[in-house]
């Protein structure tokens, strides 16, 4: 089974009830064939590039599964079929690629904020690699001078 990656674009102008009936579809089509949903993340309305469908902004949804290769015809023949996707696109995921989840990526974000929303940088400490302690700055070595800044002849 391979892992993929499918991100759509719903019609700006869907209720939100139309706009996740629309999502549940791409979701029980997927278990339909036997795939298993990993990740469904809205990203929101976002402003196109150009025009689609004679939309300027869409609502954008990235779906991460596995499955075996023929969900994605499936998936892609229902796509073509909703009259609310204004464009979609599948790509193979690598292995790699599926390190962190978004929940992960949240709690991270949740544990360097403080209360009022802003971002707290991490601490360095002796183990982390951004640690002031672990480089030294060594000057540009300069072969044209000698110890008293003048260069030599």
């Amino acid at each position: 089974m391979r892992t993929y990656e499918t991100v759509f674009i719903l019609d700006p102008d869907l209720t939100e009830d139309d706009s996740e009936k629309s999502i549940k579809r791409v979701q029980t089509v997927l278990e339909g064939q036997k795939g298993k949903v990993i990740l469904m993340d809205r990203w929101g309305k976002r402003k196109l590039a150009y025009r689609v469908k004679k939309k300027l902004k869409g609502n954008y949804v990235r779906v991460v599964y596995y499955g075996e290769p023929k969900i994605v015809a499936v998936l892609e023949r229902n796509l073509r079929i909703m009259e609310e996707v204004l464009k979609f696109l599948t790509i193979i995921l690598a292995a790699t690629e599926i390190e962190i989840t978004t929940e992960e990526k949240k709690e991270e974000d949740r544990e360097h904020t403080d209360q009022t929303g802003a971002r707290i940088p991490p601490a360095a400490g002796p183990e982390s690699p951004d640690s002031d302690e672990d480089m030294e700055e060594t000057p540009p070595a300069d072969d044209t001078s000698d110890d008293s800044g003048e260069p030599q002849e």
